[in-house]
């Protein structure tokens, strides 16, 4: 049965094997020792010194060691495995950082470049706005110009055949009247002037000398030759007849002759 238990567990047989050894040498010298000391009295006592067994581990104590040891051995690989992730976790976080410091950088600056392309084109259309704003109002104001030119243009041509016709009809009046006018004796060197009132028919309202010739009978018939002319002829153009709603005219039948 103690062979059964050494072959199970052969420290514990080294250890035996070990400690007969030593016991044996130290027999041998003891009895070496009285032998000498026997023999050779004169001789310098030895004195023997006993060598101290080396304290044997039991298995447990081994096992044990081994067991720590190997914990121990564990327990550093693993924290150097752990402080390795550590290292390539905060090293993967930093290139996420930086990765992520990059793609904010960038989308700032795509941001920035987006809202100045923004702006430059909203700096455009107000530009192409004010110059299309400042086209029309120039087109409008030469328009303006031009209708007022014209309209100053066909209004002096109105006014000057307005007064070509005033001055037509006038003499025509004068020459109506003067071709009515029944001569009173002896006219020579007088001249009076007539305010006539019509309507716009040509009728006489009123026919009145404002001054006088110096002769009444002259005068008198200047009025009834003016009366006796109606209907007078007056344009044909209705916007004349304020011309002729009150005309004054000299009568002077020396400068008709």
């Amino acid at each position: 049965m103690l062979a059964k238990r050494l072959r199970h567990n052969p420290g514990r047989f080294r250890a035996i094997v070990y400690a007969v050894l030593v016991h044996a040498v130290l027999i041998g010298l003891a009895v070496i020792g009285f032998r000498w000391t026997v023999q050779s009295p004169s001789s310098e006592v030895v004195q023997a010194v006993a060598v101290p067994e080396p304290p044997t581990r039991k298995p447990e104590e081994t096992n044990k060691r081994a067991q720590e040891e190997e914990a121990a051995r564990q327990k550093a690989e693993a924290d150097k495995r752990r402080q390795a992730e550590q290292k390539q976790q905060q090293q993967q976080q930093e290139e996420q950082e930086k990765l992520a410091q990059q793609r904010l950088v960038a989308e700032r600056k795509k941001q920035e470049a987006q809202e100045k392309e923004r702006q430059k084109r909203m700096q455009e259309e107000a530009h192409k706005k004010e110059e299309a704003r400042r086209q029309k109002a120039a087109e409008q104001t030469l328009k303006e110009s031009l209708a007022a030119e014209e309209k100053a243009q066909l209004a002096a041509a109105s006014a000057a055949r307005a007064g070509t016709e005033i001055q037509k009809y006038r003499y025509l009046i004068e020459r109506q009247v003067s071709r009515n006018w029944n001569r009173p004796g002896t006219t020579k060197g007088l001249k009076c002037e007539v305010l006539v009132k019509l309507t716009p028919s040509g009728e006489v309202l009123s026919a009145k000398v404002e001054r006088s010739s110096g002769n009444a009978i002259f005068d008198r018939s200047v009025e009834n030759a003016v009366y006796k002319a109606a209907p007078l002829p007056l344009p044909e153009d209705p916007a004349l007849f304020d011309n002729f709603r009150e005309i004054r005219f000299v009568f002077d039948p020396d400068k008709e002759a």
